[in-house]
């Protein structure tokens, strides 16, 4: 797996995009952050062509780009959980009026509910990990082979994601990471949505949300 890290916008949102290897041009995007400009030309400039689009939650620093990429790859297929699926149309519901302009995006074409275990996209399968706390619909993805997991926003490096938006729970959240993430094998890699990547193991031992 190759894994390339741009940091969009002003909330220093990290959009990843995801490839099964060196040799292939197909590509993942997890979270298309605002701004997405630079992500955009990372793409034309390598000749990568992105096939999907997996959204980790509905906030607006997470699916800013969204349309930009639909614009210039209208065959890309995006996916979100059913739980946070209408903040894709709903400015109100995705935090819009903190950034300052109103994003709404079309719905997405794949709804991930509870029973859905994995996400398959270019040629990179992911067990998904429902982690409901930062919002509703929250997931992580997780490759085990890769000993990687994409975070989201759930887990930082020394902190945890926010609760008290809309459909936040505090409860929740910490009760997903112990159970969800602090259950993987401790050399696992956490991409978080924001800040530097971490390890599980140094999470479980000096995360002060987590003591």
């Amino acid at each position: 797996m190759i894994i390339d890290t741009i940091v969009l916008g002003d909330f220093q949102t990290n959009s990843y995009c995801v490839r099964a290897d060196e040799a292939q041009t197909d590509c993942l995007i997890i979270d298309p952050g605002l701004n997405p400009e630079p992500l955009i030309r990372l793409l034309q400039n390598s000749e990568w062509r992105p096939v999907a689009i997996v959204l980790t939650h509905g906030h607006v620093d997470h699916i800013g780009g969204v349309e930009t990429i639909r614009q210039y790859w209208p065959e890309v297929e995006v996916s979100i959980s059913e739980k946070d699926a209408e903040m894709l149309t709903n400015p109100s519901m995705n935090l819009s009026v903190m950034s300052g302009t109103m994003i709404q995006t079309r719905p997405a074409e794949v709804l991930l509910g509870a029973d859905d275990l994995y996400y398959q996209a270019a040629g990179l399968r992911f067990q998904i990990l429902h982690t409901p706390g930062h919002t509703p619909g929250g997931i992580c993805l997780y490759s085990a082979s890769e000993e990687t997991v994409f975070a989201g926003d759930t887990l930082f490096h020394g902190s945890v994601g926010r609760s008290d938006f809309p459909g936040g729970s505090h409860q929740d959240l910490i009760d997903s990471i112990r159970t969800q993430l602090l259950t993987l094998p401790e050399q696992t890699k956490v991409y978080t949505g924001h800040g530097p990547a971490t390890i599980i193991a140094a999470e479980k031992r000096s995360n002060p949300f987590l003591q």
